[in-house]
């Protein structure tokens, strides 16, 4: 990062500026994990909605469901609609409440779900494998205050807490940063200033960006004129990607919400025990060293 009183001093990230990108990373990690154990049956914010159903043990209205599979309201109406559409669920009016819709697992759902358990139960334990099993059950603890879920919510595997303090943190980012630039941006500039200029490919593994979303990132930061990208020397095919002026006078503008925002990620965790915290983070990000993860995919 640059000297937040513009005199051009660089230097890693602190502890704090480096949550967003471990959340990030702990998510691709996720990501690849849950593809290879459990394929494309379904995504983990549609198992967690699923699962929620199935522990509910009676059908939920929506709000309800969204609520405690930590969902916001937006994602899990597009959730159910999918699901329902391919069969997994029924909604239904109560009888009892004329506008209440009750929204249940359909029965070839229910033995379906049953039998991802040992492939779900296998992507926990493989993403949590880094961290030592007298801190596991600490790093969950801590990573739910993190994520600030819903005291009601009954999905606390890791990858789906994860998730949703990947979530907490984009808010944050939002209201700290407005449009100035995302999240992904932020991270590109910020490993060119650290580590210089560098191949497309390299910088988009380092700077925890998927591939569905590299290209878009890297074409709006040289139309803003804060990189730009030139043929490698040693190899006319290869493209390698510069920081520029406009790029450093950016980072040096946002140091200071930057900042706010891991303050802020990592607020309802005490503070003595935060450092614990993001150093397990890191152990977990490095778990699973899949070059550029995939993104979230559909939900």
């Amino acid at each position: 990062m640059v000297d937040p009183d513009g005199h051009g001093q660089e230097r890693g990230p602190g502890r704090g500026a480096l949550v967003g990108h471990l959340l990030r990373r702990c998510h691709q990690v996720h990501n690849v994990l849950w593809s290879e154990e459990v394929g494309a049956t379904l995504t983990p914010s549609q198992y967690s909605l699923l699962a929620t159903l199935a522990g509910a043990g009676s059908g939920l209205d929506q709000n309800t469901l969204g609520t405690r599979a930590g969902l916001d309201r937006s994602t899990t109406a597009g959730i159910v609609r999918r699901l329902k559409d391919q069969g997994w669920l029924r909604q239904v009016r109560d009888p009892r409440y004329g506008r209440r819709q009750v929204i249940s697992l359909t029965a070839p759902s229910g033995a379906a779900l049953a039998g991802l358990a040992p492939p779900v139960a296998r992507v926990q334990s493989r993403f949590l494998a880094p961290v030592a099993p007298a801190d596991r059950d600490w790093f969950v603890a801590h990573l739910a205050q993190v994520a600030d879920v819903d005291p009601s919510a009954q999905d606390r595997r890791p990858g789906h807490l994860i998730r949703l303090a990947q979530q907490r943190h984009a808010v944050l980012w939002s209201e700290e940063l407005g449009g100035q630039l995302t999240g992904p941006q932020f991270a590109v500039l910020d490993v060119l200033l650290r580590a210089g200029d560098m191949g497309q490919g390299a910088l988009a593994e380092a700077s925890a960006v998927d591939r569905s979303s590299a290209s878009d990132v890297l074409g709006r930061l040289e139309a803003r004129g804060w990189t730009e990208r030139t043929a490698d020397p040693l190899d006319r095919r290869t493209r390698r990607v510069a920081l520029t002026p406009a790029g450093r006078e950016v980072l040096r503008n946002v140091h200071r919400p930057v900042q706010r925002v891991q303050e802020r990620i990592l607020a309802p965790v005490p503070e003595g025990e935060r450092e614990r915290l993001v150093d397990l983070l890191g152990l977990v990000a490095g778990g699973a060293r899949a070059p550029l993860a995939p993104g979230p995919g559909p939900q």
